[in-house]
């Protein structure tokens, strides 16, 4: 009988032998295979990466801050730099990052404190003007493709009146963002864009860039300022506001990140711009101002043209003529409020 004999017992010995050896054989050439695979790969990129620096001619000696500068005028980006040196040598681009660091120690420094500042809600100007809140914004920002929205700094001036019976005729509905003005006349102005209904948002009362970038605390007091004299002047309360320059300028370098964090905690949206006018530029004209707003524009790749323009005499004589391209090319128009996704600014633009 052969179940359970000794000649069973052998043969099963030798199945469950040579079948552990045909898994263990089978893993082996499986996870060979695969190392090669990337072995392979990694090889084929840093082949790939030397000749990619052979192509560029770098001279002997050449440190990696010099390299990068190299490489960005031929067209690499930053991404492309940092795989091309990792994948030829990952030691010395981490050599380089410590030794950089340690004959940094100033800039690293900033941008620590920069960081730690705007994840800081403890820090003692979180407590100034408690009634310096916005409403809480939307989770969501609304979809808006194709829209422009004509966007005035700078004001009230003595040409807001022009202004508002222009876009009045054409029933646009434009955003203001006011410096503000303590005299009666500015207060009706203001008045006046929000009866219409405007939007109306916040600039700077002092338009002072050394003052009011120097830190969060000098911000906030120029920013209550304006807000309260707005809301006196029109009864709302601002819930936007756009930064004097920009979010980001040569001002602002060290402070703009607690600026920011520290507005947006407290519930405002700031809008940028990607379409200028240029009309508060010195030799600003017809020509200049209607061409810069039309290519800046069709040149747009974003979903919607946030233009920026000022109270000026020379907007005046052009906004009609530049609402009336815009119409005819189909574009249509709308206002800045707190749902409208904003264009802002980063080191990039």
């Amino acid at each position: 009988m052969y179940f359970g004999s000794v000649k069973f017992f052998k043969h099963l010995i030798y199945t469950v032998f040579f079948g552990w050896l045909a898994i263990a054989t089978f893993l082996a050439v499986f996870f060979g295979v695969k190392y090669g695979l990337e072995a392979k790969k990694s090889a084929e990129a840093a082949t790939a990466a030397n000749a990619s620096l052979d192509s560029i001619n770098i001279p002997e000696g050449t440190t990696l801050e010099q390299l990068f500068l190299i490489m960005t005028a031929k067209g690499y980006s930053s991404k492309e730099i940092l795989d091309i040196i990792s994948s030829t040598d990952p030691q010395v681009l981490e050599d380089y990052l410590v030794k950089y660091a340690e004959e940094n120690p100033g800039i690293f420094g900033e941008m620590i404190s920069a960081g730690a500042a705007a994840q800081d809600t403890s820090a003692e100007y979180t407590k100034l003007y408690p009634d310096l809140y916005a409403d809480a914004p939307p989770t969501e920002f609304a979809e808006d493709d194709g829209t422009v929205y004509l966007t005035f700094d700078d004001g009230p001036s003595a040409n807001l009146s022009d202004i508002l019976y222009i876009l009045n005729k054409y029933e646009i509905k434009a955003t203001f963002f006011f410096c503000g003005g303590e005299d009666e006349i500015s207060k009706e102005r203001m008045k006046a864009v929000a009866d219409a209904g405007h939007t109306v948002g916040i600039h700077s009362i002092s338009h002072d860039y050394e003052k009011i970038y120097e830190s969060v605390e000098s911000y906030l007091a120029d920013f209550y300022e304006t807000y309260v004299n707005v809301y006196e002047a029109t009864g709302v309360k601002p819930q936007i506001f756009r930064f004097p320059g920009g979010s980001i300028n040569n001002y602002n370098r060290l402070t703009y990140k607690q600026i920011i964090a520290e507005m947006t905690r407290r519930g405002f949206v700031y809008y940028d711009w990607n379409v200028s006018g240029e009309d508060a530029v010195h030799d600003a004209d017809w020509t200049s101002i209607y061409n810069n707003v039309l290519s800046g524009i069709a040149n747009n790749t974003s979903d919607k043209a946030i233009v920026l323009l000022h109270e000026k005499q020379q907007t005046v004589y052009v906004l009609e003529d530049v609402i009336d391209r815009l119409i005819a090319d189909g574009y249509h128009f709308g206002q800045l409020d707190n749902t409208v996704k904003p264009i802002n600014f980063s080191y990039r633009d």
